[in-house]
């Protein structure tokens, strides 16, 4: 599935993609919160990764005139297999895309792709001084559930993780038997 808003076209990520998500993930490493990886990754292992998405779990890259603005995916939430209905979302913009709506776009797909894949949650983990991307996914329904604190240590201080989730309650009827009456 591709989609297009004035300007910017969200298709599957490729591997021709590889470099542009490397720099764009790295930057994130250097420079913010927004990941707690600590490691710059190689190309080696950037390939690895996306060859880890595809069907249910979407790796997909925002792009304006040829040129990769950002990139998001979900998957899985964890590797036990109950965990199967949810997903986690990731999504990372490049430094000169910021505030241009990449994020936006890139969450839009991704929550449409989700719902209509069946899924019934989607679970975002951001720093809680991460406000951008805090903002960005309350707009597309996202509640907070949760605070975990001082789960971990970036650019030299403590950080808070916030937990987000998106239910779908019109996939979760496939989930639930019948005798369960959990929302």
């Amino acid at each position: 599935m591709t989609t297009s808003t004035p300007l910017t076209t969200v298709r599957a990520a490729t591997t021709a993609d590889l470099e542009d998500l490397r720099a764009i993930y790295n930057h994130a490493v250097r420079h913010t919160d927004a990941t707690l990886d600590t490691e710059e990754k190689t190309a080696e292992q950037m390939a690895a990764w996306l060859a880890g998405h595809g069907g249910r779990n979407a790796a997909v890259v925002a792009e304006r005139d040829g040129h990769v603005l950002g990139y998001g995916t979900l998957s899985p939430f964890a590797a036990r297999g109950g965990y199967f209905p949810s997903t986690e979302i990731s999504v990372y913009v490049a430094p000169d895309a910021q505030g241009m709506g990449v994020g936006g776009t890139l969450t839009g797909w991704l929550v449409d792709f989700a719902r209509e894949e069946g899924y019934s949650t989607i679970i975002s983990f951001n720093t809680d001084t991460n406000i951008a991307s805090i903002r960005m996914i309350e707009r597309h329904g996202f509640v907070r559930t949760g605070l975990i604190r001082h789960i971990g240590v970036k650019l030299g201080r403590l950080v808070n993780l916030a937990v987000f989730q998106l239910v779908f309650p019109e996939n979760l009827p496939r989930y639930q038997d019948e005798q369960d009456t959990t929302p």
